[in-house]
């Protein structure tokens, strides 16, 4: 059963025909027109110090983002987003057309194409169906902390009662049918060391949705070090890294997983991603009056133009990719075909979902003020 605010709906997620290596950063707003719409939320955030009028009003300067690696598309993109959304319709996980219309013009079976694309098509349809779920659950329970309702832990405990017991409730919460045939369906294809690190991301996931919320009730002023640190977990990431062996269909030995630079690597991708995704979303953060979950906006909140913040974060975000191709040369050395698949799918997630978000046409489907869905 859906709920009855699911109108209202906003993301909390960070989360490719092109193979060109810049797609560019589509502003959103004037700085004018944010800091004014950050000031007016003086009341419960930190107080922005510049004043408006010594704001710039002729717009954001926001960056290209580069790698220095091609990106690819999966030829199975179109079956696999058809597919797609007849089973987000079997599952009941779409309410009325409008909706429908929305999930469709997000094109989250594209998503997958460009992050996994040398997956076969079997498991490109699975991996594509999760990211369609994830947005949604996401969107329904997770995006909007200020606004908990008493749908919110009955179907974040519904996601780990099916990882934990594998079946579903005498009566079943919005998405949870859906989740169970997921769970099926990875379960039979992965190793169990490969579901287990998975369903750890996932518990990890519900957790700190659980503590993002508690922050936002309890907290006053944002702090950057505590958006980091909830951001990490909670941006929503991690599971998707741990479907990259999946879809390679390479599973990673435990050995590999666990080395310290293989972990740094999915460190430098997580901050990347979600770094971007918040220079990405900030004028739509602004619009939706959620400036406490935005690495920009914590910035500003401290005294820094918001153009100075933008470029901040810009410049953690060149350092994690230069920090990324470092680490992964070392690796490269004594990788195995597992592990090397391995690093060339974090690639690909990084320029898959950057591209992902570019071919938005114009990124419209997520600038509304009443927007239903957030890309991660």
């Amino acid at each position: 059963m859906a709920p009855d605010n699911f109108h209202k709906l906003g993301g909390g997620m960070v989360f490719l025909g092109s193979t060109s290596p810049v797609i560019p950063f589509v502003p959103f707003l004037t700085e004018r027109a944010a800091m004014h719409r950050l000031e007016s939320l003086h009341a419960t955030h930190a107080p922005f110090a510049p004043s408006v009028e010594d704001q710039v009003s002729n717009g954001l300067r926001l960056p290209n983002l580069r790698y220095p690696w091609a990106s690819a598309c999966s030829p199975h993109a179109p079956f696999v987003e058809a597919r797609m959304q007849q089973w987000l319709l079997q599952h009941g996980l779409i309410p009325n057309e409008r909706y429908r219309a929305r999930i469709a013009q997000a094109k989250l079976g594209w998503l997958a194409a460009r992050c996994h694309p040398y997956a076969s098509l079997e498991r490109l349809q699975t991996i594509a169906n999760f990211y369609a779920w994830y947005f949604l659950v996401d969107d329904w329970f997770v995006g909007q902390t200020e606004k908990v309702s008493a749908y919110t832990i009955s179907n974040l405990t519904a996601v780990i009662d099916v990882l934990d017991i594998g079946r579903v409730g005498n009566e079943p919460v919005y998405g949870e049918t859906a989740w169970m045939d997921l769970c099926r369906q990875l379960r039979l294809s992965m190793s169990d060391p490969q579901f287990e690190r998975f369903a750890h991301a996932m518990h990890l996931w519900v957790g700190m949705a659980g503590l993002r919320m508690l922050e936002h009730s309890h907290a006053r002023a944002p702090r950057a070090h505590r958006h980091e640190a909830i951001l990490r977990h909670a941006g929503g990431l991690y599971p998707c890294l741990y479907l990259i062996d999946f879809g390679n269909g390479l599973p990673l030995p435990q050995e590999e997983y666990d080395q310290a630079n293989v972990q740094q690597l999915r460190r430098h991708t997580n901050r990347i991603v979600c770094w971007s995704s918040d220079v990405q979303h900030l004028g739509m953060d602004v619009r939706q009056s959620a400036p406490h979950r935005n690495t920009v906006s914590l910035y500003a909140s401290q005294g820094y133009t918001l153009q100075r913040s933008v470029d901040r974060v810009s410049e953690r975000i060149r350092s994690e990719i230069d920090a990324f191709i470092c680490t992964a040369s070392g690796v490269r050395e004594s990788a195995g075909p597992a592990l090397s698949a391995y690093i060339r799918g974090l690639k690909h997630w990084m320029s898959g979902y950057r591209d992902w978000l570019g071919s938005q046409p114009g990124t419209q489907a997520f600038t509304g003020p009443d927007t239903a869905i957030k890309a991660w």
